[in-house]
């Protein structure tokens, strides 16, 4: 998870969530907002576990905080009922999911209200900034020394999400590694012009 403006004011909400008694922290937002890398970046250093909405309705998950990161259950009614006993026996739960959280609750009042009361912290897809953080970070983590140039032609480029900017750095790194060729400018630029015109994309 790369912290950037566009999502300061979540990890600012889930920071809070962290220090507060409230058993549920709500993360919204679009798809490919970084919501689970989000979610496991907070709770990093905490006992976790990672569950499906419906597994907790199945079965206890143990202790610590059980992040949900595929909100709604498919039976909000048994959902309910094992987010209610969790939190009785003072378990803490981060749920994850798109749309609005009131929707999750599929037409379930109480669940609702308990979504609706929850701390929340809401995703916006990402800034061109972050996209460019994110990719200068694919590379760091590749150990693969591009020049800033690189990511600033790229970034404005690619589709404004975290899937492109991870794939762009993947395909970038794998196609230099064949061609025997140093990720430059001209490099990249010759690569997203195949990719516009509808060449291999992985």
């Amino acid at each position: 998870f790369v912290r950037a403006d566009c999502n300061d004011a979540a990890w600012r909400a889930g920071e809070a969530w962290l220090k507060s008694s409230e058993p549920a922290l709500v993360v919204c937002g679009p798809p490919g907002a970084g919501k689970t890398h989000f979610a496991h970046a907070l709770v990093e250093g905490v006992d976790a576990a990672t569950l499906t909405a419906d597994a907790l309705a199945a079965a206890p998950y143990g202790d610590g905080v059980a992040i949900i990161d595929n909100m709604p259950a498919a039976d909000p009614r048994a959902f309910l009922d094992a987010f209610e006993t969790g939190a009785g026996e003072g378990r803490r739960f981060v749920l994850a999911g798109e749309g609005h959280p009131s929707l999750w609750a599929m037409g379930l009042k109480d669940l609702r209200t308990r979504l609706e009361a929850a701390p929340r912290a809401s995703l916006a897809d990402p800034d061109e900034a972050l996209i460019r953080a994110v990719i200068a970070k694919g590379f760091r983590d590749r150990q693969v020394a591009v020049a800033p140039s690189v990511i600033e032609y790229a970034a404005p480029r690619l589709p404004r999400t975290f899937a492109a900017a991870r794939a762009f750095v993947a395909l970038a790194d794998r196609t230099a590694l064949e061609e025997k060729r140093k990720i430059t400018t001209p490099f990249v630029q010759k690569l997203l012009d195949n990719l516009s015109e509808g060449g291999p994309a992985a």
